[in-house]
């Protein structure tokens, strides 16, 4: 795996240890699932950026920019929701078909997403697998 942030793969040497290490960027802290964050001036905006060893198959291609997969996003951003987002969030993937129950229930039963704690939070709003 490699180091991964929204704005595309980090060198090994830059993730968190970069972020320890003051970064080029302000240190903001972690996010919900334990992720170290910083934020930047990308000229008038303000970005938080977070930091996270993410798997290829976690990753997809969207118009020619490197992004991660619908299911890997609502994983990480689950801790930050409330339950009503959260549960709107993941019927709307359904509806769109951006991925299935069993996508989903295979995708959480690896063992990197045993403790995650987004993970754990979708593991108990997901019906049971078919």
């Amino acid at each position: 795996m490699s180091r991964f942030s929204s704005f595309g793969p980090e060198p090994e040497a830059a993730g968190p240890a970069r972020f320890c290490t003051g970064g080029l960027g302000e240190p903001v802290g972690v996010d919900g699932n334990g992720c170290p964050t910083e934020r930047l001036t990308i000229g008038d905006l303000d970005v938080i950026v977070h930091y996270d060893d993410i798997p290829e198959t976690d990753r997809t291609t969207i118009d020619g920019i490197r992004c991660t997969t619908a299911l890997r996003t609502v994983i990480d951003v689950a801790p930050e929701l409330a339950d009503h987002d959260l549960n709107r969030i993941v019927d709307d993937c359904f509806r769109r078909e951006l991925f299935t129950l069993d996508e989903a229930w295979r995708r959480l039963s690896e063992p990197d997403m045993a403790t995650r704690p987004g993970a754990q939070r979708l593991r108990r709003l997901l019906p049971p697998a078919s």
